[in-house]
């Protein structure tokens, strides 16, 4: 327990999902994420559109990813590969809620189409890099590995960012 009284790690361990879901597939989901609302608003189909097209296509990811995953575990059973796949590959679900919520948000507010994008790709960023920081945390790392850990994952939503600059 911390000086605030709030212990996390009991905290995740009333809710052992949310840790399990925080792993390199939420990493990659939303990389995949912001990457497809970078890609899809080049064609500047309105955000109604922008979001389906994002979590119909993100979907098809995750099926394959599931699918690819029970395929490749041979050493359970049907069953059992298929919680497994289940289980692992949530993250890429989980990472489609910043990002979307970001662009829903956006278009209940008003804003227009590209301040929606780059809310909902800062908001990957961030996304990023408490995914980065998670990871270093669970490895009890230094104060500045972790720093640094969140600071390399977000740089991938910056570099994305960086890219949907230059072709815009």
């Amino acid at each position: 327990m911390n000086a605030s009284g709030f212990d996390l790690d009991a905290q995740l361990r009333r809710y052992p999902w949310v840790s399990r879901a925080l792993n390199a597939e939420a990493v990659y989901g939303t990389v995949l994420t912001a990457g497809l609302i970078s890609a899809f608003s080049l064609y500047n189909p309105g955000l109604p559109v922008l979001i389906a097209r994002t979590v119909g296509t993100v979907l098809v990811f995750w099926g394959a990813h599931v699918y690819a995953e029970i395929v490749g575990n041979r050493e359970m059973s049907w069953r059992a590969a298929v919680g497994e796949a289940l289980q692992r590959s949530a993250g890429l679900l989980w990472a489609l809620i910043v990002p979307v919520a970001c662009l829903a948000a956006a278009a209940v507010f008003g804003l227009s189409m590209d301040t929606a994008i780059n809310i909902s790709l800062w908001g990957a960023v961030i996304t990023l890099a408490i995914l980065g920081w998670w990871a270093a945390r669970q490895r009890r790392a230094t104060l500045l590995a972790k720093l640094g850990t969140a600071a390399g994952t977000a740089g991938m939503g910056v570099a994305l960012i960086a890219l949907k600059a230059l072709v815009h």
